[in-house]
């Protein structure tokens, strides 16, 4: 009687495996129809983009090759807006498949990306309606500890406060700079091309605002303090403040949600996030631009 009880509990333990890699599976394959669309369009730009590239790398004259670089970026955010727009299938997608650990995968991949970015409210939503047994997972545990950090560094947060030693050895706290500036964390690294083809612009936005309250404090990535160093001096960006992780064995990237650089956040004088930006491109230039100038130049 034990040796039949013993066989039915392994053949029940095999079909309830079987069943669920089935249920997979074919959860699997809806999410390769529900992103047809959306692949499609990712392909054709990628098509598109691999064709310009090949133009500027032969182009002579630069007035041409500066007008390819402007549909190259055109591009980008044509295909930034295909993702949040596959991105927002995902999230319908998850909210009907609550016990699956594949929507989950699919969702919590994007938390952290620029895609993700303005979307805190609706990812708690989705993750609320998984059940407990996918949210007490350990993917769904991680996925938890993203949206607190997600969370506390969104615009419309109080930024977290920070303590560091500066490139000059000098203590730099956000907390000082509350009631008298307007704070832009710059994080970056030296080896990061798209951070530093950003820095005259930057530059310029200091030049033009720095006697009025705005500060810039950079933050570096870097785990080479003597490249980080010689950076700063090349692009000559010394006036404003600089921070290394590394050096300061702190944990702000994390406290701040960056995962990956270029990526800024724009701070008010009472210490609330006010922008935030992820990756380079002309749409975070000049949405930054204006916000500066909105704030600076009408009081």
């Amino acid at each position: 009687m034990k040796k039949i009880n013993l066989l039915f509990l392994v053949f029940i333990f095999f079909a309830s495996h079987m069943s669920f890699a089935q249920d997979e599976a074919a959860i699997e394959k809806e999410i390769l129809e529900l992103h047809k669309p959306t692949k499609k369009i990712r392909d054709s730009i990628f098509g598109l983009q691999k064709a310009i590239v090949s133009k500027i790398e032969i182009e002579k004259d630069s007035i041409i090759k500066n007008q390819l670089i402007l549909q190259l970026d055109d591009l980008e955010n044509v295909k930034d807006q295909n993702d949040i727009n596959e991105l927002k299938l995902d999230f319908v997608f998850a909210k009907n498949h609550p016990n699956s650990p594949r929507a989950l995968k699919l969702i919590r991949i994007h938390v952290g990306r620029f895609i993700g970015m303005n979307f805190y409210d609706t990812f708690v939503e989705v993750f609320e309606n998984f059940t407990p047994e996918i949210k007490n997972s350990e993917k769904g545990l991680e996925m938890a500890e993203k949206l607190k950090y997600f969370k506390q560094s969104k615009v419309g947060s109080p930024a977290p406060d920070f303590e560091a030693k500066d490139i000059n050895s000098k203590t730099i706290s956000l907390a000082n700079f509350k009631g008298k500036k307007y704070i832009l964390i710059d994080f970056w690294a030296s080896w990061c091309g798209p951070c530093r083809e950003e820095l005259p612009y930057i530059k310029e936005l200091y030049k033009k605002y720095q006697a009025q309250g705005f500060e810039i404090i950079s933050v570096t990535k870097d785990e080479n303090s003597d490249l980080w160093k010689k950076a700063i001096a090349k692009e000559q960006i010394e006036a404003w403040k600089h921070i290394s992780i590394l050096e300061n064995n702190s944990s702000i990237d994390k406290d701040y949600f960056v995962n990956g650089v270029p990526h800024k956040v724009l701070i008010d004088k009472n210490g609330i996030i006010i922008g935030k930006w992820k990756g380079s491109g002309e749409i975070n230039k000049h949405d930054l631009q204006k916000q500066l100038k909105t704030i600076f130049e009408a009081e």
